[in-house]
């Protein structure tokens, strides 16, 4: 049989406020690898279209003009299709959001006491309710990183 959690426990909420703060930190660095990959993929393409444009018209013997056209019409689609992707990702706003997260929760365990256990608990649970969810791979690395602490 299951035995309930006891949410009135300083250690348990501490614990679970750990956790999250470790899981919004995971969640920053993946989501600034994100945001560092597509700016770079960005650059890589449209550079590349530059580089194919400047090619076709300076060199001519060695590079024929058609397929150049038809390079540039593929790498300006892509760079189309993948700025609008990383726009909608919205991973600098997505960045600031998990940073203030992860601050108002570690603030949150500087302030947890006895007294004021399940007025902090409150406060989180109504902060993380409105926050993005975790992904899958930000929780696994979190529990990860507690298995190494208890080693």
């Amino acid at each position: 049989m299951l035995k309930a959690k006891n949410y009135d426990d300083i250690n348990k909420i501490y614990d679970i406020m750990n956790t999250t703060q470790s899981n919004y930190s995971n969640m920053l660095k993946r989501l600034k690898e994100k945001k560092a990959f597509s700016n770079f993929i960005i650059t890589y393409y449209s550079i590349a279209l530059i580089v194919y444009s400047l090619t076709a018209e300076f060199f001519t013997d060695i590079f024929d003009e058609k397929i150049s056209s038809y390079f540039n019409i593929i790498l300006s689609v892509v760079v189309l299709t993948y700025s609008l992707i990383i726009t909608n990702a919205k991973y600098s706003e997505r960045i600031q959001i998990a940073e203030r997260v992860m601050n108002e929760v570690k603030s949150k365990k500087r302030e947890l006491t006895d007294s004021n256990l399940n007025e902090k608990r409150e406060e989180y649970e109504k902060m993380i309710a409105k926050a993005e969810y975790r992904s899958e791979i930000d929780f696994f690395r979190t529990l990860k990183q507690k298995c190494k602490k208890m080693i």
